[in-house]
């Protein structure tokens, strides 16, 4: 089965999601493509709320604007933040806790790039009151959800290597 050609896709400003911390959030498809999503965040001048992601990685990049990134540790709650501005990357592993500000004086765009795929349903973000230790629920949910994703990630990698074997034995047919 031959695939179509690669088509460029770019953001919409007719579909946005609003994440649980409060960001607009336009997803960007990206067609052929299970193990991330690409959105592009616009941030106007604010406080958004503090969260975590239980099993995805994120990687924060600015695209304009200014924003202000702190990041808490999962186990003691001591906080960093990062001033950051076109071109900076901040990358948030698991259970980090994460908020952004915007200080101003304009409205600040960021692309994030999430691994594995950040759900429709919101089911990998705790959101919270403040930075802080996570407790030892916080932590079951946590590895409940990784379970469930790497459950999820390993059919869609026997997916391919079937597809791929596939492909392997009509390449193998046509060269005997």
């Amino acid at each position: 089965m031959q695939q179509p050609p690669p088509q460029p896709t770019r953001v919409s400003d007719d579909f946005v999601v609003i994440a649980p911390d409060g960001i607009a959030v336009h997803p960007i498809p990206l067609p052929g493509l299970a193990g991330l999503t690409l959105a592009e965040g616009r941030l106007p001048i604010g406080e958004f709320g503090i969260h975590a992601h239980r099993s995805l990685e994120q990687i924060t990049y600015i695209l304009a604007g200014q924003l202000v990134v702190t990041m808490g540790d999962p186990a003691t709650g001591a906080t960093v933040e990062l001033a950051c501005g076109p071109g900076d990357t901040i990358g948030t592993p698991p259970l980090v806790t994460l908020s952004y500000r915007n200080p101003g004086p304009d409205l600040s765009r960021v692309l994030f790039i999430c691994a594995p795929p950040y759900p429709a349903d919101d089911a990998d973000t705790a959101t919270f009151e403040s930075h802080r230790a996570l407790t030892a629920p916080e932590l079951a949910a946590a590895a409940a959800r990784l379970r469930d994703v790497r459950a999820a990630i390993n059919a869609q990698f026997d997916a391919l290597a079937a597809r791929i074997e596939a492909l392997q034995e009509r390449i193998g047919d046509r060269s005997s």
